[in-house]
């Protein structure tokens, strides 16, 4: 068999595997190579009798220009997480109140990429112990019992006493550190027995939320000497009021985004309210998009995106 008909038996080859795995038509292929429908049977049945060279050239194209255009869709794929500057901000802050033992508080709008920077830190980090206060886990008992869980002791008693004993015992010495995320929706009792624990056991402590978290934390304008005993030990905080230019810049160099029209883009988008949580979504959706057309995400799908998530 000469060079030439090896070659044209490779690409009859490959055309028919993507055809039988993929179950494209005949119709299809002929249509995107630009070989048409009849000679396109007969060169895959082997019996052309025209130019298979010519065939083959084409389908070889067809070939290239889809290889090309699955790279691109692959690379259209969403960043498992992105290292901000607030999340590096953030992260300063938990090691910090780790290694000095203390109590740091984290706080400020939604949509900056808070939780996502607690979960992150608390996957990396063994001896990180990140609770997510809901309504239903804001008591005394169900936020210790959140903790323990998390720590692993399934068996732990459910009366508030026992409960923070057990979970005394379980920390002391760990130089650990427990993590709070929507502490905003605790109440006194549960602050005080947070700083209580984190003082007897010497681990650190971070609570984190919404502006409420530092009002509740300073008994908002009273300043009464209950509330001084918690204020005090507040070692450091981090008030997060916007979206930096910096995560703006890191997220667009994640998702590969070099243009000015996209990056321009996005900043618009992390300008208004859910912030980077609504760069993320649309982001999410418009790679969806990019990657129906086998195209490199660009600000057309982004705006698709956009319109979409708008419902304009």
């Amino acid at each position: 068999m000469s060079n030439q008909a090896d070659i044209i038996e490779t690409t009859r080859a490959a055309v028919m595997a993507i055809r039988d795995k993929e179950g494209i038509t005949a119709a299809a292929i002929a249509r995107d190579s630009e070989v048409s429908t009849a000679a396109l049977s007969q060169f895959l049945r082997g019996t052309y009798t025209g130019n298979n060279t010519d065939v083959a050239v084409k389908l070889d194209k067809w070939l290239d220009s889809r290889a090309a255009r699955q790279s691109v869709v692959a690379a259209v794929v969403a960043p498992r997480f992105i290292e901000t500057e607030t999340v590096s901000n953030i992260w300063r802050t938990l090691v910090y109140a780790q290694a000095q033992r203390r109590i740091a508080i984290i706080y400020g709008n939604p949509g900056v990429g808070k939780s996502a920077a607690l979960r992150e830190f608390a996957e990396r980090n063994p001896n990180a112990w990140l609770i997510t206060i809901k309504p239903s886990t804001a008591s005394l008992v169900e936020c210790l019992s959140e903790f323990a869980d998390t720590l692993g002791l399934s068996d732990a008693p459910r009366r508030a006493g026992p409960l923070c004993r057990t979970i005394r015992r379980r920390i002391a010495g760990t130089n650990g550190l427990l993590i709070v995320d929507e502490s905003d929706h605790l109440n006194y009792d549960v602050y005080e027995e947070l700083r209580l624990l984190q003082e007897e056991t010497g681990i650190g402590l971070a609570l984190c939320g919404n502006h409420k978290v530092y009002s509740k934390l300073t008994g908002g304008n009273s300043r009464s000497v209950d509330f001084a005993r918690l204020f005090s030990r507040i070692a450091k905080k981090i008030v997060i009021e916007g979206v930096l230019a910096g995560d703006v810049d890191a997220i667009a160099d994640a998702w590969q985004l070099t243009g000015d029209k996209e990056r321009r883009l996005i900043r618009q988008l992390a300008a208004k309210s859910g912030a980077l949580r609504t760069v993320s979504t649309t982001l999410d959706l418009a790679a969806i998009i990019a990657q129906g057309t086998g195209e490199a995400l660009s600000e057309r799908h982004i705006r698709a995106a956009v319109k979409d998530l708008e419902g304009v």
